[in-house]
């Protein structure tokens, strides 16, 4: 029996993860590396080996963007473009209705924050 799917964040290790990462879903990282190169490899100016992969924890929230088809079956795949806060163009953070991380909301609204 197959361990359930986790996220994990490929980016490359000398361009650091600002410049750039994909979201993978996988059962190990061993597992998400490969999958991460066929996703981001062409864009990576490095080697095979400046690709970093880490595990993403406390984010289930990241799991609305899988391919359900792919997930349910237990197919690792990436997302090379994840979906972004409107705000900060950062992606990992639960965002809400209206495409925002909390801090954002916080800043451009006095709106309470409800997450999506």
């Amino acid at each position: 029996m197959k361990s359930k799917m986790k996220p994990y964040m490929a980016y490359s290790r000398c361009a650091g993860s600002l410049e750039g990462a994909s979201l993978i879903y996988a059962h190990s990282v061993k597992e998400a590396k490969p999958v991460a190169w066929k996703v981001m490899g062409y864009w990576l100016d490095g080697e095979y080996t400046d690709l970093a992969v880490c595990l993403l924890k406390n984010s289930d929230h990241l799991f609305s963007q899988a391919n359900k088809e792919k997930l349910e079956a237990g197919i690792p795949h990436g997302i090379e473009t994840p979906q972004c806060c409107n705000g900060c163009g950062y992606w990992g953070y639960e965002m809400n209705k209206a495409g925002y991380c909390q801090d954002c909301w916080e800043e451009i609204s006095d709106k309470e924050w409800i997450p999506a």
